[in-house]
């Protein structure tokens, strides 16, 4: 019962919205939160997708998950946003998904393009040939299995990324891993090393601790760093290959999450910050929504942050966007935004100047 009260909880939360320092962090960095330039997105309509929850760019595709359709995973064209298909299945087949977690990372395999899903249901990680998915029941993607059911059987992935076909790092959702990071060797069936939690100064209950570091997580295209973006706590983390914390950029946090006597979800009195995460060889970056969630007040501008991968010293740069959307996607060659809300048929398209 609790297992499904948590998988309706996810999938609640990214409709309805989208510092403690780690033991082996270093330093936060401390940034000014204050937007200069304002993007304004231009509006077009997704043709097929109702209600999109999260977004990616692959090539010249736009891939975007769907909730409440008979297919998971619609795929446009980048040109002219048209349909160019869809792919993933509702069900229990070897191309089918239950409750499917698209990672954010891109994979080439020759000269063909691959996206990486996570089914929570079947722990079974997917790298799908997109072009060879579309409209092909009979296209069966590479898996790999998560054996190890006493870590993974209650577990859900809030984020994750796949190195190497063996190694997959996220912050898990409720269940026996409990940790910020973590890191599982898929083929040998184990943990490479044991996660960890920070300290946090108000102690949550204990159902909700995991939520407490809900994060999202993007992999480098050289597959040498992930970026993590927290949703309750106003900082992104940079690991190294292993899951583990190099350096965490921060940008001030008023006052602490308080899950200590949380009786619903998203808890009554929380304020929530980065809800998506886009990267590329040079840049992080990550969607600010800045939410108090009792407040009744609208707001339609969100913050855009884009920081270097390494500290060589400069800050972040900090945009303004609006109309506001939930999920991101970058094309950093064209400087284009690509933006996605909840329980709406559009797409936003923001161009990021020079």
């Amino acid at each position: 019962m609790y297992k499904k009260r948590h998988i309706l909880g996810l999938i609640i939360i990214s409709i309805i919205t989208f510092s403690s320092t780690c033991k082996n962090s270093t330093r936060p960095v401390l940034v000014s939160n204050k937007g200069t330039y304002v993007l304004k997105g231009e509006k077009f309509r997704l043709s097929g997708s109702l209600c999109p929850t999260n977004i990616q760019l692959v090539d010249s595709l736009v891939i975007i998950q769907n909730y409440g359709d008979s297919y998971w995973f619609h795929v446009y064209s980048m040109n002219d946003l048209s349909l160019l298909g869809k792919f993933g299945m509702e069900g229990r087949g070897p191309s089918e998904y239950l409750a499917p977690l698209m990672l954010n990372q891109q994979m080439k395999i020759r000269d063909s393009s691959y996206l990486v899903i996570y089914d929570h249901t079947f722990r079974r990680v997917s790298i799908v040939n997109i072009l060879k998915a579309i409209d092909n029941v009979n296209y069966h993607p590479k898996s790999l299995v998560l054996n190890n059911k006493t870590n993974f059987q209650q577990s859900i992935l809030a984020s994750a990324v796949l190195l190497n076909d063996s190694i997959i790092i996220g912050s898990s959702g409720n269940g026996p891993i409990e940790g910020k990071y973590f890191c599982y060797d898929i083929p040998n069936n184990k943990m490479t090393w044991i996660p960890f939690y920070p300290v946090p100064k108000i102690t949550p209950r204990r159902q909700f601790l995991d939520d407490l570091y809900k994060n999202y997580s993007a992999l480098k295209p050289d597959f040498t760093e992930i970026a993590a973006a927290l949703l309750f706590y106003n900082r992104i983390d940079i690991l190294d290959k292993t899951g583990k914390v190099k350096r965490t950029i921060d940008f001030g946090q008023y006052k602490e999450p308080d899950f200590s006597n949380a009786d619903s979800w998203p808890p009554k009195g929380s304020h929530e910050f980065f809800t998506s995460i886009s990267v590329s060889q040079d840049y992080v970056y990550a969607l600010n929504i800045d939410l108090e969630v009792d407040s009744r007040i609208i707001v339609d501008t969100v913050s855009l942050i884009k920081a270097r991968w390494e500290d060589d010293g400069s800050q972040p740069e900090i945009f303004k966007m609006t109309p506001k959307v939930g999920k991101i996607a970058i094309d950093e060659a064209n400087k284009k935004i690509y933006g996605i809300d909840f329980l709406s048929e559009y797409i936003y398209i923001y161009k990021m100047g020079k």
